[in-house]
C-alpha cells in the first residue's frame, strides 16, 4: 500500500509539474512556478518556472485560498499552505500537508518537494515513511530567464495593466521591494456567447530581489476567486531542508520520468 501511495504521490507530482511550467493552479497568476499544489513546484504563482535563482535565499509561508460561488448561493473553498524556502544555491524546499482527495484518504498527508539544480535532481518526499522518488532535471537552454519574453507584442485592447505602485516599491509580506500590477482582462460581449462583457481582474505584487510572487489575487465570474499570500519570514534557509540523505531514495517511474524526460519502460 506505501509503493501504490508513493507511486500516486509522484504521478500527481511531475504531472502537476508539467502543469505548472505554464502557469499553476486555478487562481495564481501564470508568470510563476509555487505550483505542486504549492511553493518552489506547483502551489503558487512562487518563482518563474524553469529558472534557477541563486544568490537570494529565503524562508516563509505561503497560503492559497480559492473561493468559488455557485449559481445557488453555495460556495465552495478550498485551502492550502506550505512552508517554503530558496537557498543561496537556488534549492527550492516545499513542504505542505494534504487535507482532502485521495492522497489523504487514510488521513491527512505530508509530502515535501525540493529541487536541486546542484545535484540536478527534483525529489518527493514522504517524511511518514522516510521514502522518496527523485527524477533528473532539465537545465534550461543559456540565457533562459524563466519565460520572460523579449520584444514587444501588439497591444490588446481587451486587456490593461495598471501600475500598482508608481512611486516605488512598497513593503508587504516581509519584503520591502515589492511592485505591484493590476491586470484587467475583458471578453467582449459575444465572443464566446456571452450576452454582455465578462471582466476578469488580477493584481500581482512582486519581489524584485528575490524574484518571487508574494501576493496574488484573482477574481474571474466564470471560476471564482484566489488569493496567494507568500509571507516571508527570514532572508536565509536552514541547510538541512535540503538533505535527502536520510531518505531512502529510488527513481520515479511512469511515463516522461525517465532519463531526459523519456518514458520509462519496464
Amino acid at each position: 500500500m506505501k509503493t501504490v501511495v508513493n507511486m500516486f504521490l509522484a504521478a500527481a507530482l511531475f504531472a502537476g509539474v508539467a502543469a505548472a511550467q505554464s502557469g499553476g493552479p486555478p487562481g495564481p497568476p501564470p508568470n510563476g512556478s509555487h505550483v505542486r499544489g504549492f511553493g518552489p513546484g506547483l502551489f503558487g504563482p512562487g518563482m518563474r518556472p524553469g529558472k534557477v535563482v541563486t544568490g537570494a535565499p529565503y524562508s516563509g509561508t505561503a497560503t492559497n485560498t480559492f473561493t468559488q460561488t455557485l449559481a445557488d448561493g453555495n460556495t465552495i473553498t478550498r485551502t492550502t499552505t506550505a512552508t517554503v524556502a530558496r537557498d543561496s544555491a537556488g534549492r527550492t524546499y516545499e513542504k505542505q500537508t494534504i487535507t482532502g482527495g485521495p492522497l489523504a484518504a487514510n488521513g491527512p498527508t505530508t509530502v515535501i518537494f525540493i529541487d536541486d539544480p546542484v545535484a540536478g535532481y527534483a525529489y518527493v518526499l514522504n517524511p511518514s515513511t522516510m521514502t522518496g522518488t527523485q527524477r533528473p532535471l532539465h537545465k534550461p537552454p543559456v540565457g533562459f530567464d524563466g519565460g520572460n519574453r523579449s520584444g514587444t507584442r501588439p497591444d490588446n485592447p481587451n486587456v490593461v495593466v495598471t501600475d500598482l505602485t508608481p512611486n516605488g516599491p512598497v513593503s508587504l509580506n516581509g519584503v520591502t521591494d515589492a511592485t505591484g500590477k493590476l491586470i484587467t482582462r475583458t471578453i467582449p460581449a459575444g465572443s464566446v456567447g456571452n450576452a454582455a462583457p465578462i471582466v476578469s481582474t488580477e493584481t500581482i505584487y512582486t519581489s524584485t530581489g528575490l524574484q518571487v510572487v508574494v501576493q496574488a489575487k484573482r477574481s474571474d465570474p466564470r471560476t471564482g476567486n484566489s488569493d496567494y499570500e507568500l509571507n516571508v519570514t527570514s532572508l536565509s534557509a536552514d541547510p538541512s531542508l535540503f538533505d535527502v540523505s536520510k531518505y531512502t531514495i529510488s527513481p520515479a517511474r511512469g511515463p516522461g520520468f525517465g532519463p531526459r524526460g523519456q518514458g520509462h519502460q519496464e
